[in-house]
Parts: structure tokens; C-alpha cells; sequence
């Protein structure tokens, strides 16, 4: 599914969430020491980084998805494939005897999901690579 290889996805998806978590670590609230906080924000953005790498594989697979209103369905699947991956992470954050009162609420899950993406395809535009700005050329 998607044509890279599953420890390529591991390792790139994993790094992304290690930065990405350092970042949540700073707005999530405080449960035990900075290490074991660290542990749960990185939970967190690996199911959004993971996840939705598979997310977005799905999505490519669409016919047109990259044209016209097609775009607006990609995006409208961000936003509900960020749902699925905030699902499994408060189930996580449950998991390690967190509070889910520490997180917003469901839908920002989505919300977040999308300001992912966008980011993320800003840095591909950066390096020159096929994004959601600039589609690769149809063959």
C-alpha cells in the first residue's frame, strides 16, 4: 500500500512524531515526570503521523482526488481520517491512566489533522516534491 516500504514508513513517521510530540509536551498538561509526559505526547502524534500516512495513502488512491473537487474530498478525508487517529489516541491516553478532560474535545482531532497536512505539504512544495498545492502532472 503505497509502494514504500513498512520500516521506511516506521522510521519517518516515528521521527515526525518525535518532533511533533516535543511540541505537544509543552501544551498538554502535566501527569507525572517530563519523561513519561513526553511518552504520552509522543503517543499522541504517532497515531496522527502513522495512521495518517495511511490516511493519505488511501486518499491517493482515489480516481481525481488531486483535481477539481476531488480536492475538497481530500481534504474532507483529512478531517475524518484525523478523527480515526485522535480516536485511537485518547483510547491510548486512557491506556496509560491519563484524563481525557487534558484534551479538546473530538472534532479538533480533525481540525488538527489538517493543519498537519497542510504543514507537511508545505515542507513538500519546500523540497520540490508532488503536494496538495502543486499536484504531480497526470502522465
Amino acid at each position: 500500500m503505497g509502494g514504500e516500504r513498512f520500516l521506511t514508513t516506521l522510521t519517518r513517521t516515528a521521527a515526525g512524531a518525535l518532533l511533533l510530540g516535543l511540541l505537544l509536551v509543552l501544551v498538554l498538561p502535566r501527569h507525572a515526570g517530563l519523561l513519561l509526559d513526553y511518552v504520552d505526547a509522543f503517543t499522541l502524534a504517532f497515531c496522527f503521523t502513522f495512521i495518517g500516512h495511511y490516511v493519505e495513502v488511501l486518499l491517493l488512491a482515489l480516481p481525481q482526488i488531486e483535481t477539481g473537487a476531488g480536492r475538497l474530498v481530500r481534504v474532507a478525508g483529512w478531517f475524518a481520517g484525523g478523527l480515526w487517529c485522535y480516536v485511537v489516541a485518547r483510547w491510548l491516553w486512557l491506556r496509560y491512566g491519563r484524563d481525557l478532560n487534558d484534551l479538546p474535545g473530538l472534532v479538533w482531532g480533525g481540525v488538527f489533522f489538517i493543519g498537519l497536512e497542510l504543514v507537511v505539504h508545505a515542507a513538500l512544495k519546500a523540497r520540490g516534491q508532488p503536494n496538495f498545492y502543486q499536484p504531480a502532472a497526470e502522465p
